[in-house]
């Protein structure tokens, strides 16, 4: 096994220490493949007597977060047989290792998307590629943690040829907002990918939200069935810190930055991610502002929590698993009355 890791933004430097602090803290004996560009005398000193760590130089090639097939295929072709991508804002829980153990060489391992902005896929990304679909999965994919395989070579290369579509290439000088869904990144590809008839065929291993991975996302992250699912089983042993990040300015306690921003940072400060990324402060070898608690009112609610991600900040997500379905509720209320109404009209007329 493989652990691959690469980044290109000089603002994940101590998102990628604290993931490679965790990686030698739970799989400490698995060789990790690392790209980062921006990477200075001092980190390169930070890894010192980390022997398990091969340095690779000139990964992205222009290809951006948009490396990951090529990168993949590359390992491939230097001869190993399976390797893990981990996204740089992925943090380990535990040796991971026994998940393969129960797999076959050709299992292909991704993860379930996050809850906040997340909807059924059911193929459409696959037909908006004008390709037939070989299998329908009722959530979106998320490539945050993946696992190949040699088998898994035609996909790659299919991936790659994809990204390099004149469709896909106009598509990415867009905003995000603007991107056609199908279009939006490169794990939209490979959702489209998986689910086509041409690999329908490869067996998938999805780390679901919850038991295989907590997706912090918004304020829908880590929601009230998740934390129950935790207090059963335990942490998942993959924690991805997606989209408000603790290094961020969302994170920061701000006078003036209103109610909602306020919540924003709280809601990260009390995330397992950073729970967890405490835990490995030692081990940077620096003081990170960005790790300790930015208001008083986080110690309190750390020290609420006992400890146990699952607990703290317990309240906040009570609150917005109740507004979510307090929602959802008026959304179908809303249409059940827009239903009546046409109905009444077209009786009328």
């Amino acid at each position: 096994m493989l652990i691959c890791i690469a980044e290109d933004r000089p603002s994940e430097r101590v998102a990628v220490k604290l993931l490679i602090a965790s990686l030698l803290a739970h799989c400490p004996d698995v060789p990790i493949d690392l790209s980062y560009p921006p990477m200075d005398e001092t980190f390169v000193g930070w890894l010192q007597g980390k022997t398990q760590i091969q340095l690779r130089s000139s990964a992205n090639a222009g290809h951006s977060w948009n490396i990951k097939p090529y990168l993949l295929l590359a390992l491939l072709d230097e001869g190993h047989s399976e390797v893990w991508w981990l996204d740089s804002d992925v943090l380990v829980t535990a040796d991971f290792r026994t998940l393969a153990k129960s797999m076959s060489a050709d299992t292909l391992v991704a993860c379930e998307e996050a809850l906040y902005g997340a909807y059924n896929d059911n193929g459409m990304r696959t037909e908006a590629w004008g390709l037939p679909v070989g299998r329908r999965l009722p959530f979106s994919l998320n490539s945050a943690v993946l696992r190949i395989t040699q088998q898994h070579r035609p996909l790659l290369q299919r991936w790659c040829e994809l990204l390099e579509h004149p469709v896909y290439r106009q598509a990415q000088q867009q905003s995000w907002t603007q991107r056609p869904t199908h279009l939006t990144g490169d794990q939209d590809v490979l959702a489209a990918l998986v689910s086509s008839a041409e690999f329908a065929d490869i067996p998938l291993h999805i780390l679901h939200r919850g038991s295989g991975i907590i997706q912090y996302f918004g304020f829908s992250a880590y929601t009230l069935h998740e934390r129950w699912l935790t207090m059963r089983y335990g942490l998942p042993p993959f924690v991805h810190c997606q989209g408000w990040k603790p290094w961020s300015e969302r994170a920061k306690f701000r006078s003036g930055s209103g109610f909602k921003q306020w919540l924003q940072a709280l809601y990260i400060q009390l995330s397992p991610y950073m729970a967890k990324a405490r835990c490995h402060q030692p081990q940077l070898d620096e003081t990170v502002d960005w790790l300790q608690p930015g208001s008083h009112i986080v110690v309190w609610g750390q020290r609420a929590g006992l400890g146990q991600p699952a607990l703290t900040g317990l309240p906040l997500a009570v609150a917005f698993d109740a507004l979510r379905v307090l929602k959802h509720l008026a959304s179908c209320l809303g249409v059940r009355r827009l239903l009546a109404k046409v109905s009444g009209t077209i009786k009328h007329d």
